[in-house]
């Protein structure tokens, strides 16, 4: 039923509508004709609904009845040709029991009943939605009469009634209500929705409404208030633990920081493993200036991407579609899964002006517990004292507590006790503000949001500012013609620190102080820098003062984009379900993303001199980019008088051209307080870059159900890019879906009381994968080295005429069930991929054609494979104000290398070396990834050889204090030195009868490390006495055995408390970032547990003696080991709500429409046994899970108010 509206209130909305967006639109738009008054209907079985509504298209005039007292009923014939509105409408309701009546361009169906003869008062009302929100065009009347009205633009009525009788309230979407008339002469009235009415639909990629049940690939949606209700800056993180397969993990990179989405594993080598974000239909470009590790192989810093610009306040839901039957229709650039972003949109009504406000503060939480400056300063002399037990070697300034500047001038600087840690972390601040204003007539509708973000990053000098603004109009220039206009803005200002502040403050000497100070330990106020020096401290001095970089240092990002989009949507045929639809739309989409990078590193910063490289340097980066989009669909849905079946089917076309341009400046040597690089200087380099591409892409897609419990869906993706040669270029990416909705069988009748809904689906579906760069298959040219005096040009690439694309296979098993009317309901999908041809970067190539890699290769397959589980429920307990509601997920996920090019395989896996911390990296044909490979940890030697051996000697000589100290050794848990035992835990001996010492990678004729008390103690798995490769064991694997989450939502009442968790089970990490703090063989700061390190010999510890590495001692402590591998399992709590929505009487009263307040906890908590700060770390790529004390998520708290006016 269509809504009606007062031609006073429509004219009104018109004006405002138009001043708004005249501006925007840059056209005119003339309204059709309206056609005569004539009505023809002629069809067999038509319903009366159906039949209303066809007078109404035909009549152009707004007819207003209840969907659910006419639904149900039918006409055998009805054939009506060029006959009058009032004819037709005599036809129509003839014995139905309903009459009409005509006001105006209005048509008011009732139900026909006679009314007792009585007095006629006059009835006035006002008729609100829940939110007190007036609701225009509701049918009143007096129940058994033809009396009736509807409501004006503002909800209210006016009617005539007889004292006894009952009003009846009805409007679409609504629960009809009956009200008694009493003595009152008002009549305020709150319609509510009606659930039975309104289905669950889901828009598809087509942008067609479908119903859930009519889907046969996976879906999975979020609402808006499971979006805004974490808080989060990027509202992407709001995903982790509701959706099963998804792996999500949060950039370290401070304030506008990137996030990985990986759905179902890492799926190439190397590449783009992210997610595709498609917003209203339209693919989003990721415009970051770096990239996040989204490679299996990729390392890459974490920079910014479009989508964490993007304001959660303007979502209306997101749809998260992973099986290729789903994803399909985006061909290449759908490969790794898609993220679909609906966004919200005008309504009609009177125009309504929401804000919301939220006050958000973040900590970092505490990481590793680290030295003080006078722990740090005894370790360091033990370190450089140990290797050759000289106190000569250990005879440093800097650690001598030296109080006579004729000795060493600065010595004041190092004798405090700095938390350099402490001094680089603050309590972070954010605040978002967002403002929108919705509305609309009969015409058109309209939304304009606002919303504006500071944030102080919880390191300090980071600050992040951020504006977004979104415009939409729909413009209904006939029924069968709407033209859509949307204008996205974001401007983001983000100053970044120059330097990594927390890796910096974890490695700095904490004896060393802030400022520099008098000889009374009074600051000066200057920061201090470590003077330049080639000695043993040359990997302190050149780590920068922290504080001071912060300060000091500018690294200032900028970006705007601009996203405009007009979209004319016209119907051909039919405009409702009851004819013929063939439907046009046309779209063209404009990108401007500008970024722009400015750095600069002060003198203040280095004690080098002025001629040394980055000294006072500053660079200036700009980016330009530029994209057309244009897209024409055309959809045909026919009608068919059986309604048991239904079909659709969709073509789409579509370009995408574009440019990108950028260039770079970077000056070093300029003078103090000069910052521009344009102002002089040295200039080490300049560079400049352009780039277009351009891309086609063919779609068709066709859909048909048979009683909606036969699904049957095919669609084909043809996609041609620039980045392959002749013959190459096009990519095609078929796909094909069922489902079978067990369920509605007949002989399923007897299930339905417990089971709602068993359905099947499977799916097969192609999707491929391209370079990053265009232009492969063509030799580039740049200018050389002199030639003879004349500048020569030379080959840049070798052209790739032979690169095709990467293709993924991928079959899909869903199964859908629900019990008790949905109150619980549950999807299953099993899956598998299989990758071909993968493309793999820079793959080495032997020199003798001049150049050392190939900028691209396709270098094998691979296999994914694995299972999720989605779990929900609807109000699953309910009583009286009370009710809740459970979410979970589970996944599992695995991905094998099924074929490889050999001498690929063996660029991927590095060899064995005698090098602490150096990890094996292993990719092995049909093995797992993330496989980790090193030594088995036994503990530290408690003494040393040549005591043991002394001992050994006294004790045959009969020295009972000797032979009590040997009984003590043994292989299993008895005391330690580096003695040989075999596999029966005996000593092994040489030919005098002396056991033989542990000797680490012994070469036979030359010579190898050997063991001391205080070292490491590795099994030796071949029993040799030797340490090396061959004791190599495999010792975990990154991938977890099951991922997922889970949530729990209460509401009372006006009362919400809204939790949810994510969790991973039996994942190894490799915790470098311990490796690193418990090494003691470099001048960084260690962590407190090297307090418990070996110091002498008896000493039973798990900590080796300190080593200093200066001057190349051998020191094997900390070799990959299982003492780094550990057991990443956990559980966090990802966020805590509760929310307080005020009562509409309550709200009234101070003049608003609505009022909520939220409260929020972001990672409150996280359950492991890992001691590294954070377990979530990024796996299922080829490098093993490493933690590289990567910066980790941050606490947060968040107060917000939503205001309704």
């Amino acid at each position: 039923m269509l809504q009606i509206y007062e031609k006073r209130a429509d004219n009104v909305v018109q004006k405002r509508v138009f001043l708004i967006f005249l501006g925007l639109l840059l056209m005119q738009t003339l309204a059709f004709a309206q056609s005569d008054s004539k009505i023809t209907i002629q069809q067999k079985d038509i319903t009366v609904v159906d039949a209303l509504k066809t007078v109404e298209r035909q009549s152009k005039m707004s007819i207003n009845y209840s969907d659910s007292e006419l639904k149900g009923k039918k006409i055998a014939d009805l054939n009506l040709e060029d006959v009058s509105v009032t004819t037709a409408l005599d036809a129509i309701l003839k014995g139905t029991g309903f009459s009409y009546q005509i006001q105006g361009n209005y048509i008011i169906v009732t139900e026909k009943k006679p009314a007792a003869t009585q007095s006629v008062k006059d009835i006035k009302g006002k008729v609100t939605d829940e939110n007190g929100e007036p609701l225009i065009g509701v049918n009143i009347s007096v129940d058994g009469s033809s009396t009736g009205t509807i409501t004006d633009f503002d909800g209210n009525f006016s009617i005539k009634s007889p004292g006894n009788a009952r009003l009846k309230i009805s409007y679409i979407g609504y629960a009809t209500q009956l009200i008694a008339v009493s003595n009152k002469d008002f009549y305020p009235i709150t319609m509510k929705q009606d659930t039975e009415v309104l289905d669950e639909v889901v828009v598809t990629a087509l942008g067609i409404k479908r119903a859930e049940k009519a889907l046969s690939y996976n879906v999975q949606q979020i609402k808006s208030e499971d979006i805004t209700g974490i808080k989060d800056a990027n509202f992407i993180n709001s995903l982790n633990g509701k959706i099963a397969g998804v792996s999500i993990n949060k950039s370290g990179s401070g304030v506008g920081g990137a996030t990985r989405v990986v759905m179902r594993g890492a799926k190439s080598i190397e590449g783009d493993n992210n997610a595709l974000y498609v917003v209203d239909g339209i693919p989003l470009f990721n415009t970051n200036m770096g990239n996040t590790d989204s490679g299996i192989m990729g390392e890459g810093k974490a920079g910014t991407e479009g989508i964490a610009d993007f304001n959660p306040e303007d979502i209306e839901s997101i749809s998260v579609l992973k099986d290729a039957a789903a994803t399909a229709i985006w061909g290449s650039q759908g490969a790794n899964g898609v993220i679909e972003i609906k966004t919200k949109r005008g309504k009609r009504g009177k125009p309504r002006l929401t804000y919301s406000l939220r006050l958000t503060g973040t900590y970092q939480p505490d990481g590793v517990d680290l030295l003080t400056g006078d722990q740090y300063t005894m370790l360091m002399k033990e370190a450089y004292f140990n290797p050759r037990l000289s106190d000569a070697a250990a005879d440093i300034p800097e650690f001598n507590y030296i109080t006579d500047k004729r000795v060493f001038s600065e010595w004041q600087m190092f004798n405090n006790n700095t938390d350099w840690v402490k001094e680089v972390k603050q309590v972070g601040l954010r605040q978002n503000h967002f403002v929108s204003i919705t509305g609309g007539g009969e015409k058109a509708t309209f939304r304009i949001s606002g919303g504006y973000d500071h944030e102080t990053g919880s390191i300090i000098e980071q600050k992040l500012d951020r504006f977004t603004t979104r415009m939409m109009l729909d413009y209904y220039v006939s029924d069968r013609i709407k033209i859509i206009s949307d204008f996205a803005l974001t401007y983001t200002d983000n100053q970044r620190n120059s330097d990594d502040l927390l890796a910096i403050a974890y490695k700095k000497m904490p004896n060393l102080a802030i400022f520099e100070e008098d000889e009374q330990g009074n600051s000066l106020g200057r920061y201090y820098e470590m003077l330049k020096a080639k000695d043993a401290l040359e990997d302190q001095r050149n780590l920068v003062n922290p504080i001071a970089s912060a300060k000091y240092a500018k690294n200032s990002y900028t970006t705007y984009a601009i996203d405009p989009k007009l979209e004319l949507q016209y119907d051909f045929l039919g405009i409702d379900d009851t004819k013929h639809r063939l439907t046009y739309n046309g779209k063209v989409i404009m990108n401007v993303f500008n970024a722009y990078e400015d750095t600069y590193y002060p003198r203040e910063l280095s004690t080098d001199n002025w001629n040394a490289s980055g000294v006072s340097r500053a660079t200036s980066f700009s980016s330009k980019s530029l994209a057309f989009t244009t897209t024409h669909t055309l959809t045909f849905v026919p009608h068919f008088l059986n309604e048991d079946h239904s079909f659709m089917t969709m073509g789409r076309f579509q370009l995408v051209s574009g440019t990108s341009s950028d260039q770079k400046t970077e000056v070093a040597g300029l003078p103090n307080g000069v910052e521009a690089p344009s102002a002089g200087g040295i200039t080490p380099g300049m560079s400049s870059n352009f780039n277009r591409w351009r891309s086609l892409y063919y779609t068709f897609s066709a859909h048909y159900a048979f009683k909606e419990r036969y699904i049957f869906d095919v669609s084909a993706r043809v996609d041609g890019t620039t980045k392959f040669g002749p013959g190459k270029r096009w990519g095609v990416f078929p796909a094909v879906s069922g489902r079978w909705n067990v369920v509605d069988e007949p002989w399923m009748e007897g299930t339905r009381k417990w089971l709602s809904m068993l359905s099947i689906r499977p799916g097969w579906g192609m999707t491929g994968n391209q370079p990053n760069k265009d232009y492969l298959y063509v030799n580039q040219y740049s200018a050389a080295s002199n030639y003879f005096g004349a500048t020569g040009m030379a080959p840049n690439n070798l052209k790739l005429n032979t690169l095709q694309w990467e293709m993924k296979y991928t079959w899909n098993v869903g199964f859908d069930l629900g019990f008790w009317d949905d109150r619980i309901k549950a999807d299953i999908n099993l899956y598998t991929q299989t990758t071909k041809d993968m493309l793999m970067a820079n793959v080495r190539i032997s020199s003798i054609s001049g150049f050392t890699t190939y900028p691209y290769q396709n270098v094998g397959d691979m296999n994914n494979k694995g299972w999720e589980i989605n779990l929900n429920t609807n109000k699953l307990i309910q009583k009286g104000k009370f009710w809740m509601d459970l979410n979970f997920t589970f996944a599992n996920n695995k991905n094998v290398i099924t074929r490889m090019d050999p001498r690929v395989l063996e660029t991927l896996n590095n060899d064995w070396e005698p090098k602490n911390a150096k990890l094996l990296q292993r990719v092995q044909v049909d093995n797992p990834f993330g496989a980790i490979y090193g030594y088995r940890f036994k503990g530290i030697y408690m003494y040393n050889y040549d005591t043991y051996l002394q001992k050994e000697r006294l004790a045959a000589d009969g020295d009972a204090e000797a032979r009590a100290f040997i009984a003590n050794f043994n292989n299993n848990g008895g005391w330690t030195a580096p003695l040989v035992y075999n596999a029966n835990g005996e000593i092994v001996r040489d030919m005098k009868g002396d056991p033989l010492q542990m000797m680490f990678n012994y070469i036979s004729g030359g010579t190898g490390y050997e063991f001391k008390g205080g070292d490491a103690i590795y099994e030796d798995v071949n029993h040799d006495g030797n340490i090396n490769q061959l004791d190599v064991v495999y010792l975990g694997n990154s991938l977890p055995k099951l991922t997922g989450g889970f949530g729990l939502k209460f509401n009372y009442g006006d009362w919400a408390l809204n939790a949810q968790f994510n969790y991973r089970v039996d994942y190894d990490i490799v915790n470098l970032a311990r490796l690193n703090m418990e090494n003691m063989e470099s001048n960084n700061n260690q962590s407190q547990a090297v307090n418990y390190r070996w110091r002498k010999e008896g000493d039973f510890t798990s900590i080796p003696r300190a080593l200093s590495s200066n001057g190349n001692f051998a020191n094997y402590n900390t070799m990959i080991s299982d003492r780094f591998i550990e057991d990443g399992t956990f559980l966090r709590l990802n966020y805590l709500q509760i929310s307080y929505n005020m009562p509409q009487k309550m709200v009234k009263k101070i003049g608003l429409s609505g009022l909520r307040f939220y409260a929020s906890a972001n990672n409150l908590f996280c359950l492991t046994k890992y001691s590294g700060v954070d377990p979530e770390l990024g796996y299922g790529g080829y490098s093993v899970t490493q933690d590289n004390a990567q910066t980790p998520r941050a606490k947060s708290y968040t107060f917000g108010v939503t205001v309704d006016f």
